[in-house]
């Protein structure tokens, strides 16, 4: 197992794997090359046996060691397509951050929804209370919203009776809001 981890580790950097792909490529050649050299001697009336022993053993020796590269090969493909820890790839890193991007997103559209709901909400008890007092209000004077940022001065042209009217007024909105 130890072996099989090393070899995997070896194949770490993106030009490396291509170099062992293309050297099980090359024994991909060989293989067939010494197969082809071994079923020509056999094809010969009086085959040497000591050539076609040399050939098939070679070709079995070379078809040893493309199969320990695509063993290699597919073993770390396997760590990769199963989110596995392993060298060269970035994958499970950029998965993490467009998941994290989306949430993100999410989170701040439910946040934009909150705060218009909340602003809805404000203006409704803001019109509520103006509508309650006016209800309530004898005279035929308009009413006009006064907020704490803004607190009503009286005119000096005004009587005392509308002045003391506009000031239960203003601290009446104050205490709602």
């Amino acid at each position: 197992m130890k072996g099989v981890m090393a070899s995997v580790q070896d194949v770490g950097a993106p030009r490396e794997k291509l170099q062992a792909l293309e050297k099980i490529e090359q024994d991909i050649a060989a293989a067939l090359s010494s197969a082809a050299s071994a079923l020509q001697e056999l094809s010969k009336d009086k085959p040497a046996q000591k050539h076609v022993d040399s050939h098939s053993t070679a070709f079995i020796k070379t078809l040893q060691e493309v199969e320990n590269g695509l063993s290699q090969q597919i073993s770390y493909l396997s760590q990769v397509t199963t989110s596995q820890p392993h060298e060269g790839s970035s994958y499970g890193s950029q998965k993490d951050m467009h998941m994290a991007m989306h949430r993100s997103a999410h989170v701040k559209s439910r946040l934009s929804e909150l705060e218009k709901l909340k602003m809805e909400h404000l203006m409704q008890k803001h019109t509520g209370i103006l509508r309650s007092y006016s209800a309530s209000n004898d005279s035929q004077q308009p009413l006009t919203p006064h907020t704490p940022q803004q607190p009503h001065t009286p005119q000096p042209h005004q009587q005392p009776q509308q002045q003391q009217q506009q000031q239960k007024q203003t601290r009446e909105q104050q205490a709602q809001l």
